[in-house]
């Protein structure tokens, strides 16, 4: 119970902290309390959607991305070839 704990308050802080750094960003470097308060009462559009936990344990990969069995590179799971390999495979066929 311990480690559940841990790892939830890791992960909640985690996620906080990115998300602040997303908003100062996005304010010019420095919180904008005017901003805030537009972006909590819908008026302004969030920086970008916060994270869930299930993209921080997958390292900010998405998650319908992976459900849908692309990987990161573009090439299709399964198909047993990455993106460079079937470019090599076009030129070599051209040839």
């Amino acid at each position: 119970m311990a480690a559940l704990l841990f790892v939830y308050a890791r992960t909640s802080i985690q996620a906080a902290k990115r998300n602040a750094q997303k908003h100062r960003e996005a304010d010019g470097g420095q919180i904008n309390w005017n901003n805030e308060s537009l972006r909590r009462h819908g008026q302004l559009e969030a920086p970008e959607k916060q994270g869930t936990v299930s993209q921080l344990l997958l390292g900010g990969k998405d998650v319908k991305t992976l459900a849908k069995g692309e990987k990161q590179d573009g090439s299709v799971k399964g198909s047993g070839e990455t993106e460079a390999e079937r470019k090599v495979r076009q030129r070599k066929s051209a040839s």
